[in-house]
């Protein structure tokens, strides 16, 4: 070989070196999270973290998608520090408590597709730093997507593995992403409703076993103390909570689920919960009372619900769902006194045959099967409320079931032998929705047993005497016994 081959050749060498040197060349920048479909009232943003051990200046920088580039100005990026790229910084600053080491930079922020879309991070010279392509759909609207990660001796290697944000405010902007790996990390998943239970989950999202940690659930009236087992990465520890433990036997009411776990590891922040739902009551005072399964040309598929509780209820935001678990949505303003019914319809022909205010619209509509269905009421969590299945066997010997609504006998009672609680309507539209049923009894708005003053007092001189006992029941004939006890529980005598 001689010289200028062999100058050439090593030419050709350094060329291909410096090439693969500039592929493998670890970015300094990252980008780690995006926020392209955040609530009303934010912008959008993207976050990037500078992973060098030392300073990194942004001169004449670039933040790219699909179709535009923008340049970021000349800023410094402390290492290991933050970056958030904004179009509006004072609009980010009075929705999301960025900390005070991180730089936020306001720039014409290309728009983030609130589907699928690239955001590019680029030298002056043009040249690739990072990139990340996301899809929205395979994501959660409205939270923010991250850059998951390990953390090792305070150092974190972010990988190519991305998801949505687990922080109950939606997003990590400027703070170490949810999704990055501790050493010690146990977390309380947000509760989940299974038809008459409440779910709660604690799983291990660490590195190392996590030791036995002890555990505190209040739920309305229930308190639980207990000690949950060692567990080991990735594993998870559930426990179900009955809902006639919390609920009231007499009418709905909204409670707290409040989920702590004691002996706080590396991310406190996820070692407790607080989740507002709302329980149904233990007994059957809220019921579905007719169906409309088969209307004609002049009348609209229909539900009802009757209201036995002592109190109005607002049903907007409860959910009624068929045998094919396909949804619907009771639309508000859909009140509903005590002792009322509430027809909820398909579309606006109901108003032929309810009553004004007693029916309101569910999105989207069910078809409830013409021969049989199930069709169940949830609250807005997913507890059930009342499930009755629909038959036409139930209907009476009739030429048509056509126009013809089934209705329940009596709306207070939840027996297995539906053919013997429900029949065919026999009023001369088809139906009576949102009002008392053509058949059966009529509800009563309460049963049972009420004093006033409650406690009372036998002695005369005293603000709580005299006692005012009242009781009324659901049946033509009962056998009643009425025991009066102190306030410690020592029985005091029998009145009748």
């Amino acid at each position: 070989m001689n010289n200028r081959s062999h100058y050439i050749a090593r030419l050709h060498l350094v060329v291909i070196a410096a090439v693969l040197g500039a592929v493998q060349a670890p970015s300094q920048m990252v980008i780690t999270e995006v926020h392209p479909t955040p609530s009303s009232g934010e912008p959008e943003w993207v976050e990037c973290v500078n992973t060098s051990p030392r300073a990194v200046r942004l001169d004449g920088w670039m933040v790219c998608d699909n179709r535009t580039c923008t340049a970021l100005g000349s800023v410094s990026v402390p290492a290991g520090g933050f970056v958030v790229l904004v179009r509006d910084a004072e609009a980010l600053s009075e929705v999301r408590t960025v900390p005070p080491p991180v730089v936020v930079i306001e720039c014409a922020l290309p728009s983030l597709n609130n589907s699928v879309d690239r955001v590019e991070l680029r030298r002056i010279d043009s040249t690739l730093i990072d990139s990340v392509t996301y899809d929205v759909r395979r994501n959660i609207r409205g939270v923010s997507i991250e850059r998951c990660g390990t953390w090792t001796s305070g150092v974190v290697t972010y990988e190519h593995t991305w998801g949505p944000s687990m922080r109950r405010d939606s997003a990590s902007c400027g703070m170490l992403n949810s999704c990055v790996r501790l050493p010690m990390d146990l977390r309380v998943m947000p509760a989940t409703m299974q038809d008459t239970a409440i779910v709660i989950s604690v799983v291990n999202l660490g590195q190392q076993t996590s030791p036995s940690r002890q555990r505190s659930i209040d739920a309305g009236d229930l308190r639980l103390r207990d000690e949950m087992p060692e567990l080991e990465p990735g594993r998870m520890d559930e426990i179900r909570l009955d809902i006639r433990d919390i609920g009231r036997r007499d009418t709905v009411r909204s409670v707290i689920l409040t989920v702590t776990l004691g002996s706080p590891d590396d991310r406190p922040d996820n070692d407790t919960i607080e989740q507002m739902m709302l329980m149904p009551t233990i007994e059957p005072r809220i019921t579905i009372t007719e169906m409309m399964a088969e209307p004609d040309d002049r009348q609209s598929e229909y539900i009802e619900i009757w209201n036995g509780t002592p109190n109005t209820l607002d049903l907007g935001g409860w959910t009624l769902q068929d045998a094919s678990k396909k949804r619907a949505t009771i639309l508000p303003p859909a009140r509903i006194e005590s002792g009322g019914y509430l027809a909820v319809a398909a579309d606006t022909t109901i108003v032929r045959m309810a009553p004004a205010g007693q029916w309101t619209l569910m999105r989207p509509a069910l078809n409830i099967n013409a021969t049989t269905d199930t069709i169940t009421l949830r609250t807005p969590q997913g507890l059930v409320v009342d499930r009755v299945p629909y038959d036409d066997d139930a209907h009476v010997n009739i030429l048509t079931t056509r126009g013809i609504a089934l209705e329940r006998r009596i709306p207070w009672t939840s027996t297995p032998e539906q053919g013997a609680s429900w029949t065919s309507s026999t009023d001369m539209s088809g139906g009576t929705p949102g009002r008392a049923n053509s058949i059966g009894r009529p509800p009563p708005v309460i049963s049972g047993l009420r004093s006033w003053p409650d406690p009372c007092s036998a002695v005369q001189s005293s603000s709580r005497y005299p006692c005012l006992i009242s009781w009324q029941q659901p049946l033509e004939q009962c056998i009643g016994r009425l025991r009066v006890y102190r306030s410690d529980g020592v029985f005091v005598a029998e009145l009748l």
